[in-house]
């Protein structure tokens, strides 16, 4: 029943996270992010059984700030998406981890505006994309980002997009709740306010 979304703007990426954790009908919590911020400018976008989305999340923000350490420079969002892609299809023989993410970041060095936004599933597939979904909210979204999606949206018309996803959720989807909004961007990482249809 989770939902993860992202997708490009102008100078960035917005990305959205249901804040609850759910074990079969029974909401355990309303407040968790979702969303790591691995350094200034990379967001990690985590779904899947809670153990092991806190547990490979920390992992994996751990090594990159290791690497950062040990090199004098920060990784960059590509590298860490093959990176993360790799620890994923290594541990699915010894010991798999039941989640899917979505890695956002904001690099100078980086084409394209700077921005990259990579799908990662359970499975170690890697994907670059302007615009992505987990979850059963995927079924909702897709077709809705399909047509309204530019990657020259500007911040404000992004958060309108992102409200209207919300609200086709609460329109469509059996369950709805509490989101955390987070944006990536030159400036570093930002929290933004964002109250869902009631």
């Amino acid at each position: 029943m989770e939902t993860l979304l992202a997708f490009k703007v102008k100078g960035g990426v917005l990305c959205l996270a249901d804040s609850s954790i759910n074990h079969s009908i029974v909401k355990m919590k309303d407040d968790e992010d979702k969303i790591l911020e691995i350094d200034g400018h990379k967001l990690l976008l985590s779904a899947g059984e809670p153990g092991d989305r806190v547990q490979f999340t920390e992992y994996i923000s751990k090594n990159i700030k290791l690497y950062s350490l040990r090199n004098s420079y920060p990784m960059s969002t590509p590298a860490a998406a093959n990176y993360i892609r790799n620890e994923l299809a290594n541990s699915i023989r010894s010991h798999p981890y039941s989640i899917n993410l979505i890695l956002a970041g904001y690099d100078k060095e980086v084409e394209e505006g700077g921005t990259s936004l990579y799908y990662m599933d359970y499975l170690g597939s890697l994907q670059k994309l302007n615009f992505g979904c987990h979850g059963y909210a995927s079924y909702f979204l897709l077709g809705l980002l399909d047509r309204h999606h530019k990657c020259d949206l500007s911040l404000e018309e992004g958060i309108n997009l992102m409200h209207l996803c919300a609200t086709e959720l609460k329109t469509r989807f059996l369950v709805s709740g509490k989101y955390t909004l987070k944006f990536v961007s030159a400036e570093g990482i930002k929290v933004l306010p964002f109250n869902a249809p009631q």
